[in-house]
């Protein structure tokens, strides 16, 4: 999965111009809602990020000029990421900002934003499409998910993933299986992955949301 599949387009983001000033970006974001919003040039080039507390500090705690641009008080020009970057380096880079600006040709095409990306892990869990979610842990790391698959053969796999990676002790596996499934359904599936030598730790069953 890339990052195009996922981006806001500029069109839809509420951007500042380097060349504006303190006050005005400042009254531009309280009037968005949001704590920080990318700033580009006049040329639509990506110059950083702008935090609505950074403002708010240059001008009332620092006494700084409310009518100088803020070109000073950007943040995390070089951090950002392309439409071809994958979803891995997104979901790495993304950690620590309220979000992740796309650039392509030096262009602010859209950003990136931590709801983008919790959708992606909502649909490995299952929640858009509902379903039965288990999460396993076995001994026998190599392997693993083939001898799984086999367990789980003429069940409708929706989502997976591993946790524990690259330990040699145990892995922890967490799948959706699709479908409505009783409580005898339920009780004969925990029966069969734990005769093949898997450890149940959890079963939620999850509505399809609407």
């Amino acid at each position: 999965m890339l990052v195009r599949d996922l981006y806001l387009p500029k069109q839809e983001v509420v951007i500042a111009n380097n060349e504006q000033t303190v006050m005005d970006v400042l009254t531009k974001i309280k009037e968005s809602g949001y704590r920080c919003i990318p700033v580009v040039d006049s040329n639509e080039n990506y110059k950083g990020m702008i935090y609505k507390v950074h403002l708010i500090e240059y001008i009332y705690e620092d006494g700084g000029d409310k009518n100088t641009t803020v070109e000073q008080l950007l943040k995390h020009q070089d951090i950002f990421i392309s439409e071809r970057s994958s979803f891995l380096n997104a979901l790495i880079a993304i950690k620590s900002l309220p979000f992740l600006s796309v650039v392509e040709n030096d262009k602010l095409i859209g950003i990136l934003t931590h709801n983008k990306v919790e959708s992606v892990l909502e649909d490995a869990f299952g929640l858009n499409t509902g379903g039965i979610n288990i999460t396993i842990s076995s001994t026998e790391a190599k392997g693993m998910i083939e001898k799984l698959t086999k367990v789980l053969r003429g069940d409708n796999i929706e989502g997976m993933f591993t946790l524990d990676n690259g330990s040699v002790l145990a892995r922890r596996v967490v799948i959706t299986l699709e479908g409505d499934k009783t409580e005898a359904d339920i009780a004969k599936l925990s029966e069969k992955l734990e005769k093949s030598g898997f450890r149940i730790l959890h079963i939620d069953t999850i509505e399809k949301s609407s």
